[in-house]
């Protein structure tokens, strides 16, 4: 009844996603002379660039981007002469050009960036502590390893979301001589030659974890990720738009997983209060849609999503938590699921904490709101920088449903089974539906048709044919 998902917060870039992963799977030491790491009692944090970004309490920021340090700067030029990437100008020069190249989406209302993660060694010029400015952050690469475990067998020992990564980034290596170049010369030159594969850890779930979560944003993960880190989808994309994709796959995970989470909390407790013996599988197939997608038609004040869906996310919370204490109050974490629904009905303390709490406007910890918003939400629309793989927009106090031309080619494309192939409309409904969004059927043919992936007419209903983008 309890997900095994630990709380998320805020994730500052979509390139910490995949980063995450990076460190679950690679380990490289901190960047520069050991003695950068500074501070006495505080952690060093790494960031690509750390712009305005000051020293903390408990961290201190340490910047991999050597181009501010001319020692550092010429190590990885002269890695990058060793390699076959050499410069008519200055090696410095090309050097610090790659670095300027490499640059990702930057934070919300702040001069950090991370670097676009193309290769292994790419992916490592940041941590997690760095990204999130917290000396403890949430294991975002075991929430997401969890999310695609969920709808797997019983068994934990199989594909990992990380190993999945490895082995696609490694792939793209084999094909790539010049990203193959640049990740030994940033290994050599940043990370000093000492980029390691960390011991694999098998278990993922706790072992009492017996569910199957088909038709769900969790099942769409697994089904997406398996495809996009497939050697086809490798080979079909340029480097940095298999890396966009990953993001936009990830972030989707990510945000539309904890917004399912939150309306299976509601739905079981609504079955709890109408004393509905109902199985697991009942109350799964009872969750309504996470993420209302109102017609582009209908007024702002009805597409808004801001109050309805933060609401829905904050009492999730509530909910979560009286769930949780009164299984382990009452020893019923091994109970069959129905007969757990039918004693939490009769307990009327219980009964009236939900109720009161399905009404709540009660603004406890909005940690899981922002993750969930800024995990689906455009950031930057213009400039360098920009963010062009979002689904939510937001203008004042409106957040409403507006997906980019790019976020539909992923979507659409990734429901292709190979690269440069075909669907029909219904598998993209199909997909939509799995990831909790329902639209109307007019709007999704305008998306694919300003994508350019729509063939056929727009009367042929779900017969129209989905052309993958690449």
């Amino acid at each position: 009844m309890i997900f095994p998902l630990p709380r998320p917060q805020y994730v500052a870039v979509p390139e910490a996603l995949t980063t995450a992963l990076a460190w679950r799977e690679l380990i490289a030491p901190l960047p520069g002379d050991p003695s950068d790491a500074h501070g006495g009692e505080r952690t060093p944090a790494v960031l690509f660039r750390k712009g305005d970004r000051k020293d903390s309490k408990t961290l201190t920021y340490l910047e991999s981007d050597p181009s501010s340090n001319e020692a550092r700067l010429r190590l990885l030029a002269s890695a990058l002469d060793e390699n076959g990437v050499v410069s008519e100008e200055h090696q410095d020069l090309l050097a610090r050009s790659l670095m300027s190249s490499l640059a990702g989406v930057r934070a919300e209302k702040g001069s950090s960036q991370a670097a676009v993660p193309i290769t292994p060694a790419l992916a490592l010029m940041q941590d997690m502590r760095g990204l999130q400015g917290a000396k403890n952050p949430p294991d975002v690469g075991l929430i997401l390893e969890r999310m695609f475990a969920l709808d797997c067998s019983t068994s934990n020992i199989g594909p990992t979301v990380a190993g999945l990564w490895h082995s696609a980034v490694k792939h793209r290596l084999s094909l790539d001589p010049l990203a193959s170049a640049i990740d030994s010369s940033v290994a050599k030159g940043v990370h000093n030659d000492r980029v390691e594969v960390r011991d694999k850890v098998d278990t993922v779930l706790p072992e009492w974890w017996h569910g199957r979560l088909p038709d769900t944003p969790f099942a769409w993960f697994r089904e997406t990720w398996l495809r996009l880190t497939d050697d086809a989808w490798v080979e079909a994309l340029p480097a940095r738009v298999w890396v966009d994709w990953a993001s936009t796959v990830l972030r989707l995970a990510l945000g539309l997983g904890y917004l399912w989470e939150a309306a299976w909390y509601a739905t079981v407790a609504r079955h709890v209060l109408r004393g509905e013996a109902a199985t697991f599988d009942e109350v799964r197939g009872a969750v309504p849609s996470s993420l209302p997608w109102k017609s582009t038609q209908a007024d702002m004040s009805l597409r808004d999503l801001a109050a309805p869906v933060g609401w829905r996310v904050r009492r999730s919370q509530q909910l979560r938590s009286l769930l949780s204490a009164w299984i382990d109050e009452n020893g019923a974490a091994s109970e069959d699921f129905a007969s757990t629904i039918l004693s939490m009905s009769r307990d009327e303390d219980l009964s009236l904490a939900l109720e009161e709490a399905l009404g709540s406007r009660v603004r406890a910890n909005e940690n899981l709101w922002e993750a969930v918003k800024y995990a689906l939400k455009t950031r930057d629309t213009s400039g360098p920088y920009a963010d062009h793989y979002g689904l939510l927009r937001s203008r004042g106090r409106y957040l409403w449903v507006d997906p980019g031309t790019e976020w539909t080619a992923v979507v659409a494309s990734l429901c292709c089974g190979k690269p440069d192939t075909t669907v029909d409309l219904a598998a993209v409904l199909r997909a939509l539906g799995q990831l909790g969004l329902h639209p109307e059927l007019a709007d999704v043919v305008a998306l694919l048709e300003r994508a350019g992936l729509a063939r056929g007419s727009a009367d042929a209903d779900q017969g129209v044919v989905v052309q993958s983008a690449f």
